[in-house]
C-alpha cells in the first residue's frame, strides 16, 4: 500500500464511465445484431426502391395469377433489358447501403459486417435465380454484385466511422525534466 495521499488506492475501484459500459462486448455483440437486422431492412428497402421502375417498363399482365409459377416464369422471360439492367443496380446498390448501415451501427468490424450482409443478398438472389429463368450476365452479377459492394459499403463506412489515431508528436524533453 502506498504512503502517498495523491495516489489512488488500489482498494477502491471507480465506478464505470458510460463510456467504458457502452465498450463493452454485451454491447458490442447488441450493435452487431442490430446493425445486421437494420443492414438487412436498409438495403431490401433500397432494392425494392430501384425496382419499383422495372414494373413499371415491364408491368404484369391484368389477371395474371401470382400462384401460378409457369406464367410469372413466361412473363420475367419477355422482360426487356432495361428491366434487367434495373434489377442488376438494385441487386447492387442494396447490399451497398445494407453492409455500410450494418458496419455503421456496429462499429467494429466492419469488413465482417460487410460480409455477412453480403452473404445475405447472394441468398436472396440465388434463391431469386433459381426460382425463376434470368440471363447468365444477371446471374454473375446477382452474385458477385452482392460481395463486391458490400466490401465498399462496409470500407466507406470505416473510412467514415473509424476512430483515427492521432499522428505522432515530437518527443518533448520539457516534460520529463531532461532539458539539457
Amino acid at each position: 500500500m502506498s504512503t502517498n495521499p495523491y495516489e489512488p488506492s488500489s482498494a477502491v475501484s471507480a465506478p464505470a464511465s458510460p463510456r467504458a459500459q457502452a465498450s463493452s462486448p454485451v454491447w458490442a455483440i447488441a450493435r452487431s445484431v442490430l446493425g445486421v437486422v437494420g443492414g438487412v431492412l436498409a438495403g431490401g428497402i433500397v432494392v425494392a426502391l430501384i425496382e419499383i421502375p422495372g414494373t413499371v417498363l415491364h408491368p404484369l399482365p391484368p389477371g395474371v395469377d401470382m400462384a401460378d409459377a409457369e406464367v410469372l416464369k413466361a412473363h420475367f422471360a419477355r422482360a426487356p433489358l432495361g428491366a434487367l439492367i434495373g434489377i442488376a443496380i438494385a441487386w447492387s446498390v442494396g447490399p451497398l447501403v445494407g453492409s455500410w448501415v450494418a458496419a455503421s451501427i456496429a462499429r467494429w468490424a466492419f469488413f465482417a459486417h460487410g460480409v455477412i450482409i453480403g452473404g445475405i443478398f447472394v441468398a436472396f438472389d440465388v434463391m431469386n435465380i433459381r426460382s425463376f429463368p434470368h440471363p447468365t450476365w444477371l446471374a454473375v452479377v446477382g452474385v458477385l454484385g452482392p460481395l463486391v459492394m458490400s466490401w465498399l459499403g462496409s470500407s466507406l463506412a470505416e473510412w467514415l466511422l473509424a476512430p483515427r489515431s492521432p499522428d505522432p508528436k515530437p518527443y518533448d524533453m520539457r516534460k520529463k525534466n531532461m532539458a539539457c
